[in-house]
């Protein structure tokens, strides 16, 4: 059992590349805050004298710029993992893959995205304080961390964990090949819902259009919010929740069984 994790072993890995990768994840929250920093100095030299920035898109910028330091992160903390030099010193560390894997997340799921969080929210407070009357009101005051942000959140780590897979399994042009792969699959997803929207469920999607409904393509799961779900055919509403047991569990659980099995058989 110690073999396959050891907890003491465990918290001195993620001890060890949290210190390691701090001054990564200070550069990349620090580039969001003086981006936000940025547009404030844009306010008072090109703005006019009623130029203001509201708290609530303030508030979406922090959340933008958590999820997006989410994403990159694999590309930025454990871009040279794989790499037939660079990554020998980490496949000798004194832990199973498991633990190595583990911390992974932690360092690019909940370190980054916090550090970020927290950078850039100091930075509005800081200057809400000085100059209220450029940006009007706290972003504090206008956060929703309600079901909205944890969707968006769930969904990010979704596409996370197939960022951290792709980076481990490119070697190369690891950014450009992930973005490819992404854009590819998401092509590949929207032509298949647009084929089922125009000839196999026309007639619910004209009940859809009838209730003046617009679903977006990335938006599929809203659709069981509608109050006339239940009237759907029973083999549109099975092969929606079936598409949403793919994307919220399949998909996840792929995405985290490939890492493992490419962490553990990788050759350098």
């Amino acid at each position: 059992m110690k073999e396959f994790f050891d907890i003491n072993r465990f918290f001195k890995l993620v001890q060890k590349e949290s210190s390691e990768r701090f001054h990564m994840m200070l550069k990349v929250a620090a580039i969001f805050a003086a981006l936000l920093t940025g547009y404030w100095l844009s306010l008072i030299v090109f703005g006019s004298d009623e130029s203001t920035a509201a708290a609530s898109s303030r508030a979406s910028f922090i959340f933008f710029s958590s999820m997006l330091s989410m994403l990159i992160a694999p590309f930025n903390l454990y871009k040279s993992y794989n790499h037939r030099k660079g990554g020998i010193d980490y496949v000798l560390l004194p832990a199973s893959v498991t633990e190595k894997y583990l911390s992974m997340l932690i360092n690019c799921v909940i370190l980054l995205p916090l550090l970020t969080f927290c950078s850039v929210l100091l930075v509005d407070t800081a200057i809400t304080t000085i100059t209220p009357d450029i940006f009007n009101g706290f972003a504090i005051s206008s956060l929703n961390l309600g079901e909205k942000f944890a969707k968006g959140y769930v969904e990010a780590l979704i596409m996370q964990l197939g960022f951290i897979y792709c980076n481990l399994l490119f070697r190369k042009y690891k950014v450009t090949k992930t973005l490819l792969s992404t854009i590819g699959l998401y092509i590949f997803f929207a032509m298949i819902t647009v084929f089922l929207i125009t000839v196999v469920f026309k007639d619910d999607f004209q009940m859809m259009n009838d209730m003046n409904v617009n679903i977006r393509i990335d938006k599929i799961s809203d659709i069981s919010n509608i109050k006339e779900f239940e009237n759907f055919s029973s083999l549109f509403k099975t092969l929606y929740y079936t598409s949403q047991i793919f994307f919220y569990g399949l998909l996840p659980a792929w995405f985290i069984f490939g890492s493992y099995h490419r962490m553990k058989t990788i050759q350098y």
